[in-house]
């Protein structure tokens, strides 16, 4: 029994030892892409963009795409994905400044992908999220868009 507790001990240390690796320490790595939009407060334009990624979940959900708002006076959407140390880290990362609204497409590899201000081209996303690579092997192996009409 001991032996069989020390060898899937040493399995676990190795998988997450590899894993560690594969991840540099200061990397943001996620298992789906995502778009950070920073406000300087919650107003016209950041209830527009939520709006209008409510109306587009569906495209959203179907590209893995995780939407996280955040205002420079506290109003975060959804609320518990960030800490606000967290969010000055992603801040200066991907040298945001908070007097302006900025957008973010982040891929799945953590990288940025695309940038923009106030007015989101849905659209666009779309065609861009639909030519990365890894999106092109999601489509590969999914059947029809579920959101399709």
């Amino acid at each position: 029994m001991s032996k069989l507790f020390q060898n899937l001990l040493a399995t676990i240390v190795l998988v997450f030892s590899a894993n560690a690796l594969s991840y540099p320490m200061g990397s943001m790595h996620w298992n789906h892409r995502s778009i950070l939009y920073f406000a300087p407060e919650k107003d016209q334009h950041v209830n527009t963009f939520i709006k209008e990624s409510l109306m587009h979940d569906c495209m959203l959900q179907e590209r893995d795409i995780v939407v996280v708002v955040m205002t420079k006076d506290g109003f975060n959407k959804p609320s518990d994905v960030f800490s606000p140390e967290d969010i000055v880290r992603l801040e200066k990362l991907y040298k945001v400044s908070r007097n302006e609204h900025t957008a973010i497409l982040i891929g799945k590899d953590g990288l940025e992908k695309y940038r923009w201000n106030e007015q989101t081209n849905w659209q666009h996303i779309t065609q861009l999220v639909d030519s990365m690579p890894m999106r092109k092997k999601e489509i590969a192996y999914t059947s029809n868009s579920r959101c399709s009409i």
